[in-house]
């Protein structure tokens, strides 16, 4: 037992065993004695020698941790309870995370699969964008300061050396602090870091999890930091083919080209949801081996929801056999949703970015499950497809009317009361058009055509803004990001994809707006989150950008 085993911390705090131990202090188990529950408490410990100066440094950056962590509201933040002072240095209470550090676990267990290292670092990215929307920088993003829980849970630790966006309390020492192999290159030169830089952190943090080791390590600091500035990245052999391009991505050396976090949660999510299907289609194909007690009678696994599951056995099945497709809604005006607020939806570049979604059916099934993003190759048909509409649209130009190309198998060719054609799965019904959109519904998911005749100067600009105001429309909105999309031709282009909640499932959405000349449209799908990246749903897609035609 050492000298400070058994104490009793602002009266309140019993300190009952080590955690951990640092260069910067230790940090103790404790029993909250007011309370009755069990917390870790960080001490802040000095050196023999250390000057007043320094002291208080350190104090401060204690302090600075304890209020930049308390002010991060995320299931990946660690949560402080209390900062007490005694001994005239502070002692940081917070909650105690079980389970091991992401390091020990490469070390213990070997590299991660790529699906399981994409969940961890959603949830690493997750608080650090809420840290970066507080003006935070955590600067030192890396395997030892995430945890992973027993129950699965990750926790991004030590904002200790954090920069907190106009806090002055800190003066400059021009000491670079943080692991050599996860400092970003513009860091290690000196310059001033912005959230990229923990972006490069979370991509070395990443590398890690896949192969087992840091990137750039070349056993000394200066060896490593001057890899991290000069030498290119040996390439993740472990990653695979979705996991590998976040990877490179994120450790792209200028932060200006750098991947950045839309982007990142998009691709990270598809690495996850590939898991996910096959583990699903797995199951269907062993559930379909087990005889029914009559046909259509329903499948109950048991100890689960049933219908939650018999959805997700059938949209599987589907996604198998008969090709499960997704659809898309773009928001006629007026529409509302739940309470949400209503608005003109138009398409992009029509200036009119006040979105009020239109939701799927009721009471058709839906399935709730991470998502990714992806752009699948479509089959040759659709291609073949594409090939032909590509010669009949030059830049600049409004395509005059003509005669939809055959469409693929499984399609069929829609002409709308605006004078539009495009291909649209037979599971797709055309409901009612009003004055500025047309709908084409079915299994629980829809396409909408939507156009304006006064499309404003900017696509991206306009979906930039609806992106903004996401939060204020749509329950649990995540943004996947907004991103010019020049599209066969047309310039004035733009992709907004993001996900939601309805009614207890999680809903993805992709609006692509453009203008042909003197039409403004948007190409808009909605679907359960689940089932957006089968082959199915991705060759729906393309094959409605593919078939587009716009009115004379």
């Amino acid at each position: 037992m050492t000298e400070t085993d058994g104490r009793l911390l602002g009266r309140r705090y019993r300190l009952t065993g080590v955690l951990g131990r640092g260069g910067m202090g230790t940090v103790w188990r404790a029993e909250d004695e007011m309370l009755g529950r069990v917390v870790a408490v960080k001490e802040l410990r000095m050196q023999e020698g250390v000057d007043e100066a320094d002291r208080h440094r350190l104090i401060a950056r204690t302090l600075r941790e304890a209020k930049a962590t308390a002010r991060i509201r995320h299931a990946a933040a660690v949560t402080v309870f209390d900062v007490v002072e005694e001994d005239g240095r502070p002692w940081i209470v917070m909650e105690l995370v079980g389970g091991r550090s992401l390091a020990e676990v490469i070390k213990e267990d070997g590299p991660l699969a790529p699906a399981r290292a994409a969940e961890i670092a959603l949830e690493v990215l997750g608080v650090l964008c809420e840290a970066h929307e507080l003006g935070i920088l955590h600067r030192d993003v890396k395997p030892s300061n995430v945890l992973v829980d027993d129950d699965g849970r990750v926790v991004l630790t030590d904002f200790g050396i954090a920069s907190v966006e106009g806090d002055t309390s800190i003066t400059s020492t021009g000491m670079l602090v943080g692991a050599p192999s996860y400092i970003s290159p513009e860091r290690a030169k000196g310059q001033k870091p912005g959230p990229p830089a923990d972006l490069w952190s979370l991509g070395g943090t990443l590398y890690a999890m896949t192969e087992g080791k840091p990137p750039y390590d070349r056993g000394s600091a200066l060896a490593t930091l001057t890899a991290v500035m000069t030498e290119d990245l040996e390439p993740p052999v472990n990653a695979g083919p979705l996991l590998r391009p976040v990877i490179e991505g994120l450790l792209e050396k200028d932060p200006a080209t750098r991947m950045d976090a839309g982007r990142a949660r998009a691709m990270l999510r598809r690495v996850a949801a590939e898991a996910t299907t096959r583990a699903e289609a797995t199951t269907v194909v062993a559930a379909a081996a087990v005889p029914s007690a009559a046909p259509g009678a329903p499948v109950a696994p048991a100890g689960g929801d049933a219908a939650r599951r018999r959805w997700l056995l059938v949209a599987a099945a589907v996604a198998l056999v008969v090709a499960l497709v997704v659809g898309a809604v773009l928001w006629p005006k007026g529409d509302g949703d739940e309470g949400k607020p209503t608005g003109a939806a138009a398409p992009v570049g029509s200036g009119q970015v006040t979105p009020s979604p239109t939701p799927p059916a009721q009471g058709q099934d839906q399935q709730q499950s991470p998502a990714p993003t992806s752009t699948v190759t479509a089959t040759a048909t659709v291609t073949a497809t594409a090939t032909q509409t590509q010669t009949q649209t030059q830049p600049g130009q409004t395509p005059a009317a003509q005669t939809p190309p055959a469409a693929p198998a499984g399609y069929q060719s829609q002409r709308g009361t605006q004078g539009f054609a495009v291909s649209v799965p037979d599971a797709l019904k055309p409901q009612p058009a009003s004055k500025t959109q047309q709908a084409y519904r079915g299994n629980g998911v829809s396409l909408i055509i939507d156009w304006t005749t006064t499309p404003g100067p900017s696509a991206l600009k306009d979906w930039e803004e609806a992106d903004a105001a996401g939060p204020a429309n749509f329950r649990g909105y995540q943004s996947l990001g907004t991103r010019p999309a020049p599209f066969r031709g047309w310039t004035n282009s733009a992709d907004w994809e993001w996900t939601y909640d309805k009614d207890g499932v999680r809903m993805h959405a992709l609006n692509r707006g453009f203008v042909t000349g003197k039409y403004g449209y948007a190409i808009y799908w909605i679907a359960p989150d689940a089932v957006w990246n089968s082959p199915e749903q991705v060759q729906a897609r393309q094959a409605s950008f593919d078939s587009f035609q716009p009115a004379p």
